[in-house]
């Protein structure tokens, strides 16, 4: 049986009282495509962190390419070949889009020189914004500024791919390229977790569906599986009137885009009003 590319063992992580994680076991396989949903304060950020370095769980370990890397940080861990995004892109407003990756690829997959002027480039080209390499990442637009946090994430050289929330805040047009360059980077055989409150872009894209709720997974399966889920529908759908579209498209094709259905979704505000 071939080994997880990432592994989560008992995790838990604790703020005081507050329970970000309760003995969370998880597992992702190389190439594989999750997508991640619950309600706003389920903890699904907080477990990017612990699976990116940024937390430090208090009981449990965090494997990576067979390794045990509970006690890397976040840096060492992105060395590895764990890249991730945030839900609210902060790029270095006065440098280029193409100064940003750069910074990426040498700080974070520690390459030089036309090594990582090459990272660079590609990464810009395969979110589709190599147009844009010598604009000021402070004018980009929020579908330009979601692509370059994408990009950065990619110039690190991951073998998984973290996306928090890439979809929020788009048009419906939008979310479908957004879909399509991240399936692009996942047919390269870059593993996937997306947490995501647009389901649309997850029902797209994702094989594999989890809801996290109060630190704990109470749904794992299909994404038609999941949502069928007694419990995720008490917790997570509730007696929304857009739960109808989830139901009857789910039940037409199984695993479909849905082209309307945002659960909770959170205003993005750009950093400095932009």
């Amino acid at each position: 049986m071939t080994s997880p590319l990432l592994e989560l063992d008992h995790v838990t992580k604790r703020f005081g009282r507050v329970v970000i994680a309760e003995d969370l076991s998880f597992s992702v396989g190389a190439g594989e495509t999750v997508g991640i949903v619950g309600p706003n304060g389920a903890g699904k950020t907080s477990l990017f962190g612990l699976i990116s370095g940024d937390l430090a769980p208090n009981a449990g370990h965090v494997s990576f390419a067979g390794r045990n890397v509970t006690r890397l940080d976040s840096a060492a861990r992105c060395r590895l070949g764990i890249g991730r995004t945030y839900q609210v892109p902060r790029p270095f407003v006065d440098m280029t889009v193409f100064e940003n990756v750069l910074v990426a690829a040498q700080q974070g997959g520690r390459l030089r020189r036309k090594a990582s002027y090459a990272a660079a480039a590609v990464a810009l080209e395969r979110t589709g914004i190599g147009s844009d390499a010598n604009v000021p990442a402070g004018r980009l637009g929020l579908l330009a500024r979601k692509r370059l946090e994408i990009a950065r994430a990619l110039a690190t050289g991951p073998q998984l791919l973290l996306l928090d929330e890439v979809a929020g805040g788009l048009t419906d047009p939008e979310v479908t390229v957004l879909v399509e360059i991240v399936r692009g980077i996942n047919a390269e055989g870059i593993a996937v977790i997306w947490i995501e409150h647009v389901v649309r872009a997850l029902t797209s894209l994702v094989d594999r569906m989890t809801c996290l709720y109060g630190g704990e997974f109470i749904g794992d399966g299909t994404p038609a599986e999941v949502f069928a889920n007694p419990r995720v529908r008490e917790v997570y759908l509730g007696s929304d009137p857009e739960t109808a579209i989830v139901e009857a498209v789910l039940e037409e094709q199984g695993n479909p885009p849905v082209e309307t259905f945002v659960v909770e979704e959170e205003t993005v505000v750009e950093e400095g009003g932009q």
